[in-house]
């Protein structure tokens, strides 16, 4: 089982309670869809790492993120110290595993660059990535909203995601999984055995 969760916005107590959610679930592999931190709340960053890097959480790079690291390179800031900037800066805007594509937002990033990060996920991007990736399920973060969109008989069809009902995407793949956040409250459990997702609460 693989634990997905995004969009924490400098909570590290939120970022905890996934981690033993994911832990008492037996997950194997943990994933942040970025957006860590908060910019607006850079004194929070290290807080916000820690628990990710103690569990070896593959971590993605967000705007927020990216917002940190763009605004104090080269400054001396104690509430950033350098090693929590290096570590930021070397956050990857895409990951790949099995079946699943994993980014804040899009996964284009070798097209857009850093714009990934931010340019949301519309019918052309859907598309798009049913295009690139046939066979491939998208998670991703940065709207906040959890939803499922996938392609069916020639036309899009979209699903909100509610807490604690499985939903099974073997049918509906290629698809767009929008994760949710954990600020508020939610995290996602993915089985890639049987492509099977479930939206938790904390």
């Amino acid at each position: 089982m693989i634990g997905i969760m995004a969009d924490s916005h400098g909570q590290p107590d939120t970022i905890i309670a996934a981690l033993a959610l994911f832990d008492r679930l037996g997950c194997e592999r943990i994933y942040h869809l970025g957006d860590v931190c908060d910019s607006a709340h850079p004194e929070t960053a290290a807080d916000c790492l820690r628990p990710l890097m103690q569990h070896r959480v593959i971590t993605l790079r967000g705007n927020n993120d990216h917002a940190l690291v763009a605004s104090r390179q080269g400054q001396d800031d104690s509430r950033l110290p350098s090693q929590v900037l290096d570590y930021l800066n070397n956050l990857a805007l895409v990951a790949e595993y099995q079946n699943g594509v994993f980014a804040h937002s899009l996964p284009f990033a070798r097209e857009l660059g850093l714009s990934c990060m931010i340019r949301d996920m519309g019918v052309a991007e859907i598309r798009r990535f049913i295009d690139n990736f046939p066979h491939k399920i998208l998670f991703r973060g940065h709207s906040h909203v959890p939803q499922i969109t996938w392609w069916r008989h020639r036309r899009l069809e979209s699903r909100s995601l509610k807490a604690g009902r499985h939903f099974d995407l073997k049918e509906k793949i290629p698809a767009v999984v929008t994760c949710g956040a954990l600020i508020s409250g939610l995290c996602m459990l993915w089985k890639p055995a049987d492509n099977g997702i479930e939206l938790l609460a904390l």
